[in-house]
């Protein structure tokens, strides 16, 4: 048992004037002041590791023997007891796969360490530790999937929710600079891409190039991706996959507690800041005991810069606000959040120009000479997104589980261009509202026979409501009902899956009338059946091989049939095509895996078929009264998308970890085997880590080196310039970090990461800059999360 010295102090953070900034400090200060009440004489911080490793451990039982109260350890290993009275306490741990303990310890401001001591235990001659019910998950999973922790999630957070990905396999990024990241998996982004926030499936206008998920990072607890069509429970449209996103549950039981999370970014001078308070014993009338959250995150970034020059208006600006409630009882539990995202965005200057002569310059020379500034100018984005979910579970006896989720969604975009009279500019060149219901009611029965599965019923509203001085998309209103149903059984050794889904699809989009544009009132409907049957076979020790064969369709969205127009935020014209037609996929996936002490392994191949197949294919640069832009036509086309993945973690030695990875991907049409427009690269990583000796400042400090190196891609289309290859190239970072410091007197989660080490100038294929200007180079990032009271 180890003090480490929790004690209370003084924390300072810049934040930037204004309004948000003012409301973002005065909640970090009422945090500050609640986890400070909190850390009384009365009060006992516990964390619970690995005796040999350091590790922090989760749910770990803690029994308070003189009071007979019970805590469960939070996912980094931390408990805290109020009201502990007297002197000493007695505690006993346990925790499977470890020896219980007991201590006997003295009250006081200061955290202790309390060191588990591994043991196998033998259940029927199965040997059970702490990790094995995880290895069996993972490795009687028949789909590629990979999962990020909330360590995990927390030592990789970049800027956005796409940046925060960019290492896991089969994951590329659409950049917009650094403030704009869009997730593509397996060469599918976009509206192929179904993106789950707290069981709501996320929409915000997600078939834009630039459209991000409007989702905080910081409130982000982990992350799944599930990579293929192999799931039927997430609608129809997830023909590249599915990226599950998860906040925190509300805490039950536990007292009042809370974090600060503080992040730095040196490339565009970002301060980005994050306040939460919680507590699991909060008292409402008629409801009982409660555990409710309050999270509010800010960040201010300028413009981004290359090793040679300042990227213009690449600043943006993010405040986000979120709350939840929930309770639990012996039936079942409800739960309900809101959550708002707001941001303002600038897109780079020199990709907007006058003329055709200006476009080719601006290719040609590069951006012109700008100064680093704050100040967001048009062209620029200005998004809103509130979310509200209410989700319930209750146990039905002789039937199962029941859960259902409410969604609504208002997500308010605008864009603003930067040509016209000044008078006009502060006018959105266009304006959507999207307004979304969803319901979604689930059974998970209990077992027949061998089968344990789930079925359910989904349905949605959406309506969109287009505004502004320009037209991009006409207005519409959609609904959409599904039913679904996915089991899985033991066979033998083997874990065999399957699951089927019908969805129907109304649309109609009103009519708009312009000069040169011409929609007719129109009403479509849309419905086909999605599948997959998968399997996986276990062998060897820590081995399984699986497989999965998945049926998918989409239908056309809105854009992809009525665009006409200049989208600001891609700076380019584009141009729908009402005759579209649905698209339908067969997928094909096999993985194989070990999952072991020492070594972790995923490899996996793909093939996904696609018939009709909706992408942007360049075309000749269009002149409007607004300017030159890029132009591309939607098409259709049957297509093959084809690749595969590898990821290997290997701990040789107990003080090193060595980790790499592999991706690529190729897409063509069928027919012609003409290259698909926007593939990603073929990317391999690597990296070592070096894990120190902890001590009483430091808990599982570390260091690491990585390199990551991409292939030039010159599997382009021809014809056009805007899908000219980019060449390869190979980007080192190093990082520093520790799972706990004892820092100012309190406990510190810190990293300090520097990604591009050598300043190398360098053009991704998928960054929508790439005809004007370098990526950003050089970034030092500083993460510090400071955990206050009871939870953490």
């Amino acid at each position: 048992m180890t003090r480490l010295g929790f004690r209370e102090c003084g924390v300072t953070a810049f934040c930037p004037g204004g309004v948000r900034a003012l409301a973002l400090s005065a909640l970090m200060t009422w945090v500050a002041a609640v986890g400070a009440a909190a850390q009384t004489s009365s009060t006992l911080t516990g964390l619970v590791v690995d005796s040999i490793t350091r590790a922090p451990l989760v749910s770990a039982h803690v029994h308070f023997v003189d009071e007979d109260r019970h805590f469960v350890t939070t996912d980094v290993g931390r408990f805290l007891i109020l009201d502990a009275h007297g002197d000493s306490v007695t505690l006993s741990i346990d925790l499977i796969g470890y020896r219980t303990a007991q201590w006997r310890v003295a009250v006081s401001d200061e955290a202790l360490v309390f060191p588990m001591v591994r043991e196998a235990v033998d259940v029927g001659g199965i040997e059970v530790e702490a990790e094995a019910a995880q290895r069996r998950a993972e490795l009687s999973t028949p789909v590629s999937t990979t999962r990020m922790s909330e360590d995990e999630v927390t030592r990789e957070r970049g800027q956005t929710l796409g940046a925060t990905l960019r290492d896991v396999e089969g994951v590329a990024v659409i950049q917009y600079g650094p403030s704009i990241a869009k997730p593509v998996v397996r060469g599918l982004h976009s509206q192929r891409i179904v993106v789950s926030n707290g069981g709501v499936r996320q929409e915000g206008q997600q078939w834009g190039g630039e459209h991000a998920p409007e989702i905080d990072v910081f409130g982000v607890h982990e992350i799944e991706v599930v990579r293929g069509p192999g799931s039927v429970l997430y609608g129809s449209d997830a023909l590249g996959g599915v990226l599950r996103v998860e906040p925190a549950a509300p805490p039950f039981g536990s007292g009042l507690g809370g974090e600060y999370v503080l992040n730095g970014f040196s490339n565009n001078r970002q301060v980005a800041g994050s306040a939460m308070v919680e507590h699991g014993r909060l008292r409402f009338p008629l409801l009982g005991e409660v555990g409710g959250r309050l999270r509010a995150s800010l960040r201010k970034s300028g413009d981004a810069s290359t090793p040679d020059y300042n990227l213009g208006n690449t600043g943006f600006t993010e405040l986000n606000v979120s709350t939840a409630l929930g309770w639990v009882r012996p039936w079942g539990g409800v739960k309900v959040d809101y959550s708002l995202f707001t941001t303002d965005i600038g897109l780079f200057s020199g990709a907007h120009v006058g003329n055709f002569d200006d476009l080719i310059r601006a290719m040609e020379q590069g951006p012109a000479e700008t100064e680093f500034t704050y100040a967001i100018d048009s062209p620029k984005q200005d998004v809103v997104h509130h979310a509200v979910r209410l989700a319930g579970h209750g146990h039905v006896q002789g039937l199962g589980v029941v859960r259902g989720v409410y969604g609504f969604q208002l997500n308010k975009r605008r864009e603003f261009d930067s040509h016209g009279p000044l008078a006009n500019r502060e006018r959105a060149a266009f304006g959507l509202d999207l307004y979304t219901h969803s319901l979604e009611t689930m059974l998970d029965h209990d077992p027949i026979g061998p089968l344990r599965g789930t079925v359910g019923v989904s349905v949605s509203r959406q309506g969109n409501l287009s505004r502004g001085k320009g037209f991009l998309i006409p207005q519409y209103r959609s609904y959409t009902g599904a039913l679904f149903a996915s089991e899985e059984a033991a066979v033998g050794r083997a874990t065999v899956s399957g699951g089927l889904r019908y969805e129907h699809r109304w649309q109609r989009v009103f009519e708009f009338q312009d000069v040169g544009i011409d929609v007719p009132d129109e009403t479509r409907s849309y419905d086909g059946l999605s599948g997959s049957l998968g399997f996986s076979v276990p062998f060897l020790q820590d081995w399984s091989i699986g497989g999965s064969l998945g049926r998918a369709w989409r239908a056309p969205n809105v854009n992809e049939r009525f665009s006409q127009g200049v989208h600001h935020g891609t700076a380019q014209y584009e141009i729908g095509d009402r005759t579209l037609e649905s698209e339908r996929t067969w997928n094909t996936d096999l993985t194989l895996r070990r999952a072991g002490d020492r070594l972790d392994i995923q490899v996996s191949a793909y093939r996904n078929a696609i018939d009709n197949y909706i992408y942007l294919e360049p075309r000749d640069p269009i002149q409007t009264i607004r300017g030159a832009f890029p132009a591309f036509n939607f098409r259709q086309v049957d297509a093959t998308i084809e690749g595969g993945e590898a990821s290997i973690t290997a701990r040789p030695v107990s003080h090193v970890q060595i980790s790499g990875g592999v991706s690529t991907v190729r897409g063509s049409e069928r027919g012609s085997e003409e290259p698909l427009y926007d593939m990603p690269a073929d990317r391999l990583r690597g990296s070592v880590r070096a894990l120190l000796p902890s001590s009483s400042w430091a808990v599982e400090p570390y260091i690491e080196v990585g390199v990551t190196a991409v292939r030039e891609q010159t599997r382009v289309p021809g014809g056009t310039i805007y899908a000219l290859p980019t060449d390869g190239y190979q980007l080192v970072h190093a990082e520093v970090g520790a799972t706990s410091l004892n820092l100012w007197g309190r406990h510190v989660d810190a990293t300090l990461e520097i990604q591009n080490l050598f300043d190398t100038s360098f053009r991704d294929y998928l960054s929508r800059y790439k005809l004007f200007v370098d990526d950003p180079g050089r970034d030092i990032v500083l993460r510090l999360r400071i955990p206050l009271g009871t939870s953490h």
